[in-house]
């Protein structure tokens, strides 16, 4: 089997590793982490090193590609260009999990990770460095562009657009024929029935546009945007 790195030794690169171990893909030789001490172990992998050493573990390890276990979009993208710069012939794989469901003219990109459950529909467009986590769903005619991601039970119906770097958050919904800009977050729980813009949180049932954002503005885990959505109630 091929040797690949995971970097960022996260809950998402977790779940990359499930699935790995499922398909028997690749070899994972360990992580690359420089927010975790060397040597930890996490999962049952080594982490090995720093982003400053990433092109001496390539060669040491004779790694055919990488694997980005980051969830933030924004962060995902950064990371990205930064071992580009490092070491700009490495390979970046896709992993998918065998209970995938993909229409037969579905291409895989690299970077993108399909999790659990999920289901693809027929003339669906992925692009480079997406997630669609477990059970999500991407209705036919649909795109994701670069480094766009669905949380767990996202239903996107069919001739839906999800913009560059955006995200659509927990058991959202998009009916047909909506497009959703760049650098934008759909809040969990929502029902998108009209077109969202660029650099925007929106959500609610129907989801309404909150405000701006910046492209760098963290969007898991922020009990910030939980408490806004909570104080509104569905119109």
């Amino acid at each position: 089997m091929k040797n690949v790195l995971i970097v960022g030794a996260s809950g998402h690169s977790k779940v990359i590793i499930d699935i790995i171990h499922k398909t028997k893909a690749y070899n994972i030789v360990g992580f690359i982490d420089s927010f975790k001490k060397k040597g930890d172990i996490v999962y049952g992998y080594k982490i090995l090193a720093n982003f400053t050493d990433i092109d001496e573990i390539i060669l040491n390890y004779d790694i055919y590609g990488i694997i980005i276990g980051i969830g933030d979009n924004h962060t995902r993208k950064e990371c990205k260009e930064k071992i580009n710069k490092i070491s700009s012939y490495i390979k970046f794989v896709s992993v998918v999990h065998p209970s995938a469901i993909l229409a037969n003219d579905i291409t895989i990109p690299d970077g993108t990770v399909i999790m659990a459950g999920v289901v693809i529909n027929a003339d669906a467009k992925l692009g480079e460095f997406c997630i669609l986590n477990t059970n999500s769903s991407l209705g036919h005619d649909s795109i994701m562009e670069d480094y766009s991601s669905l949380a767990p039970g996202v239903t996107i119906g069919g001739n839906v657009k999800i913009g560059y770097c955006s995200a659509v958050c927990l058991k959202a919904s998009i009916i047909n024929n909506v497009h959703i800009g760049q650098h934008t977050v759909i809040g969990a729980g929502s029902v998108v029935v009209k077109n969202i813009g660029d650099h925007t949180v929106a959500y609610g049932i129907p989801a309404k546009t909150i405000r701006e954002r910046k492209p760098n503005a963290k969007y898991l885990l922020c009990s910030n945007l939980r408490k806004q959505q909570n104080s509104i109630s569905p119109s």
